[in-house]
């Protein structure tokens, strides 16, 4: 097996942007325009131990009434969605972050699978939100459309206490939401026969260079990688290969710049993950790769991250609904919960966003609380309480 072969510069490749402009609207100038917007990371402190934090407080904690409150769309989502929330709203309440939530238990229109114009009103009024699972795919199609969530970025790392074989890396991976295979145009040719279309515009894949080389500026990242096929597609993964070697230029003496296949990335951050830093790549080949990078957290729902848009900014972890669990008191937080950290951060709350961090982790690597999906037999309203714990003892 050759794991080591490297994608040859192409020769020149002309752009199909200018002729498939279905999805290179105004909204992808406006984004281009504000996506160096306040970007969330993880925090770069150590957690305390084992030992560290005082005496436990009494009484049920509230937001020091000084502080400016923040406003934030929670939308419940579906199946175990309405109790990962729950848990959610318990965690910022422990921290005493002064947050207001505009909880939004219906998130679909009456008559169809369309967003609900209370989510949209919602979202656009305070432009930061956290959300449930939802399974409908049109509905999520529906959302990115109208809020021109063009990116998602997924933080994937270590979490010491939890078996894996894969030892300690901390990876993330920015996939395009907008263009790619996930472009959403289908339709059947003849009978029998049918076809998909994978849309690559100069303006869409521009915009996702962009974004990745500041965010990894910003964040002191200094590896990118790009995932691509623009061996067998030249045309389409070649206008993003293009765009992203333009934007490499612009930052040869801040970041390494290297191009591979999606197979050998694949196999990359398997075998090596702690060599993998930034990856990025279109709709299909993120979503791969981020389920994979959940999977070596221990369970691809506990993977947290976020839709990036001009228009506002909204975390959740890709988990399903998992319909069979609702109401059971089964479900893993994890997920929604390191959501709830990069929210803080999000709107400046960075002392909140590390303590809440530090406390999941803790409870990961001091105690044997986990849920049935990572190997315990914990309730998620007793994980969500060791961390409320962990939380209440460090304040």
């Amino acid at each position: 097996m050759n794991t080591l072969r490297k994608l040859n510069s192409l020769p020149p490749l002309r752009s199909v942007g200018g002729a498939y402009r279905l999805l290179a609207s105004k909204d992808q100038k406006k984004d281009a325009a504000g996506q160096k917007a306040r970007q969330p990371e993880k925090p770069a402190g150590k957690c305390k131990g084992k030992d560290g934090g005082q005496a436990k407080g009494a009484g049920s904690p509230q937001a020091d009434p000084g502080k400016k409150v923040t406003k934030v769309s929670l939308i419940n989502g579906e199946g175990v969605g309405p109790e990962l929330m729950n848990a959610v709203q318990e965690v910022i309440c422990a921290v005493k972050a002064p947050i207001e939530w505009d909880v939004l238990e219906e998130f679909m229109a009456k008559d169809s699978e369309d967003v609900s114009p209370e989510v949209l009103q919602s979202l656009r009024a305070h432009k930061v939100g956290i959300k449930g699972p939802v399974d409908s795919r049109h509905w999520q199609r529906e959302i990115r459309k109208q809020f021109a969530q063009f990116a998602y970025v997924s933080l994937c790392s270590h979490i010491e206490g939890l078996d894996s074989p894969y030892g300690a890396f901390d990876v993330v991976i920015i996939r395009d939401q907008m263009e790619g295979d996930y472009s959403g145009i289908e339709h059947r040719v003849v009978p029998g026969v049918m076809q998909t279309i994978k849309v690559s515009t100069t303006a869409g894949a521009s915009r996702i260079a962009q974004f990745v080389f500041d965010y990894a500026v910003k964040h002191n990242r200094k590896r990118i990688t790009v995932a691509h096929k623009a061996n067998i597609m030249r045309m389409t993964d070649g206008n993003f290969l293009e765009a992203m070697r333009a934007e490499a230029e612009k930052h040869v003496d801040d970041v390494i710049f290297e191009e591979r296949y999606l197979d050998t990335c694949i196999l990359r951050i398997l075998v090596k993950p702690e060599k993998c830093d930034v990856m990025v790549s279109s709709s299909m080949y993120g979503d791969v790769l981020r389920v994979i990078a959940g999977g070596m957290m221990g369970a691809p729902g506990i993977c947290p991250g976020y839709s990036v848009s001009s228009l506002g900014t909204v975390f959740d972890s890709r988990m399903k609904a998992h319909q069979e669990l609702a109401g059971k008191d089964l479900a893993n937080p994890t997920g929604s919960l390191l959501c709830a950290a990069l929210m803080l951060r999000h709107v400046q709350m960075d002392k909140q966003a590390d303590q809440v961090e530090c406390a999941i982790r803790k409870v990961y690597k001091d105690t044997d609380i986990r849920t049935k999906d990572v190997g315990g037999k914990a309730k998620c309203s007793e994980f969500v309480k060791a961390v409320c714990d962990c939380l209440e003892a460090d304040n």
